[in-house]
């Protein structure tokens, strides 16, 4: 290999590390931050899993809801189904919400949801 050919190569290659770069840190950019943070941190060997830190769980509640919110379906969709077992009001209008814009999963909990008597909700 020439030293003329090395040389494109690496300049190519640099190239190319430059532009993946770029690309992701626009991804992250535009990325909310509620959802950048919503796995949690590590602590030690462990992640957080829902359910073990009432704060961290706080956290995530907030970033689902700021991100329904914001017109997400599959959010909505998530917020609808929590919404259930405490406010089915509240929960059918998040999974209308969501069946508005298509989400298929909506769609057919909305239709679950309509044929199931009152009683049995």
């Amino acid at each position: 290999m020439t030293a003329k050919r090395l040389f494109i190569w690496t300049l190519f290659f640099a190239l190319f590390v430059a532009l993946t770069a770029l690309f992701w840190r626009q991804l992250f950019d535009r990325t909310p931050r509620s959802l950048r943070d919503l796995g949690g941190t590590p602590v030690g060997e462990d992640v957080h899993i829902y359910g073990e830190s009432p704060r961290l769980d706080r956290e995530a509640d907030r970033a689902l809801l700021a991100d329904a919110k914001r017109g997400n379906p599959s959010a909505q969709y998530m917020q609808g189904t929590i919404m259930e077992f405490s406010d089915m009001k509240e929960a059918l209008r998040w999974h209308e919400a969501a069946a508005a814009q298509g989400y298929e999963l909506s769609i057919e909990r909305l239709r679950q949801l309509r044929e199931t008597p009152p009683a049995a909700q």
